[in-house]
């Protein structure tokens, strides 16, 4: 099976180095020309939870010449909110109308934006339970890791299941991957957003009373909107959920690593999309609604420091 990653950020990384170990041909594409140029000339490698070292020799820093390559299966690794112009590139380009795209990013209805442009047949969801973050230029460090989650969608998607699993990447071919991609859309609404908004690492917000209070009402809000969507989860799955971010230990979620790089995170995906079904259902969720307003403006404010940093450094 030939494989595409676009994005080679941690979770691009993990996927790109697992699926070319196992003697996949492996095509990545990425901007970040410094990093793509550094991966040329070095092998990269997965730690910590994971443990994966391999030479990638495919690597793309241009969408065009990436969609001449004609992967069979693309995974997304990149920001839910770059993924319609992503799209629209590889429409633009030519990709096979056969290529299968797996959305393996965070947040609500992801794989909708991937539906809108190629069609529902051609559209996977990849749930992925595992946090790491580049430690160097070429090393991932895994913190945790559980098993993952693919869509069900017939013969392609089991395949690529079992190839991800032969890999070393434990995967779960489920049909009821809308209910487990939501379930992880509540753990992110409640403790990555908290990181981002506290600038504290998952450990450092389960230590604190106040946040874990915070993180109990938000996960508590979230399940309640989750049962008037008619969901397949239960009041019973709040202890699961806490008790999955609890051991998320020193790790920064990407959203928190967003803000810090003066990035727009994906709160729309996950509060936004939280906040705006709960108001479809009529649920009052007054926390979640508070995390979504006070994140949507800490961003705005990254971001506005961010331009006037680069234009001061422009006149100096």
């Amino acid at each position: 099976m030939h494989y595409g990653i676009v994005g080679i950020g941690p979770v691009g990384a993990v996927f790109a180095a697992h699926l070319n170990k196992a003697g996949h041909r492996v095509s990545v594409v990425d901007l970040n020309v410094h990093r793509q140029n550094y991966l040329t000339h070095n092998p990269l490698i997965i730690s910590g939870k994971m443990n994966v070292e391999t030479q990638l020799t495919k690597l793309y820093t241009d969408m065009f010449e990436f969609a001449n390559q004609a992967p069979e299966v693309i995974f997304l690794c990149i920001k839910t909110n770059h993924t319609a112009t992503v799209l629209k590139q590889l429409k633009a380009y030519g990709i096979g109308d056969k290529t299968i795209f797996v959305s393996t990013q965070n947040g609500i209805d992801a794989e909708e934006d991937i539906a809108a442009v190629f069609g529902d047949e051609r559209a996977l969801r990849q749930v992925i339970h595992f946090g790491c973050n580049y430690v160097r230029k070429s090393e991932v460090w895994v913190e945790f890791s559980y098993s993952n989650f693919l869509s069900n969608k017939g013969e392609k998607s089991r395949q690529i299941a079992e190839d991800l699993n032969n890999a070393g990447l434990k995967t779960v071919p489920t049909s009821n991957y809308k209910e487990e991609a939501f379930k992880k859309a509540i753990l992110n609404t409640s403790l990555s957003s908290i990181c981002a908004l506290t600038r504290l690492t998952m450990r450092e917000v389960m230590e604190e009373e106040e946040l874990v209070r915070m993180v109990r009402r938000v996960t508590q809000e979230s399940i309640s909107v989750a049962i008037a969507m008619g969901l397949n989860i239960k009041e019973q799955y709040l202890d699961e959920a806490l008790d999955y971010l609890y051991k998320g230990g020193d790790h920064k979620p990407s959203m928190l690593i967003d803000i810090e790089q003066k990035r727009i995170t994906e709160n729309e995906y996950h509060a936004g999309r939280m906040f705006m079904y709960a108001e479809k259902h009529g649920i009052d969720v007054p926390v979640i609604q508070t995390v979504y307003y006070l994140l949507k403006n800490l961003e705005r404010g990254v971001i506005m420091d961010s331009y006037v940093s680069e234009g001061m450094r422009t006149r100096a």
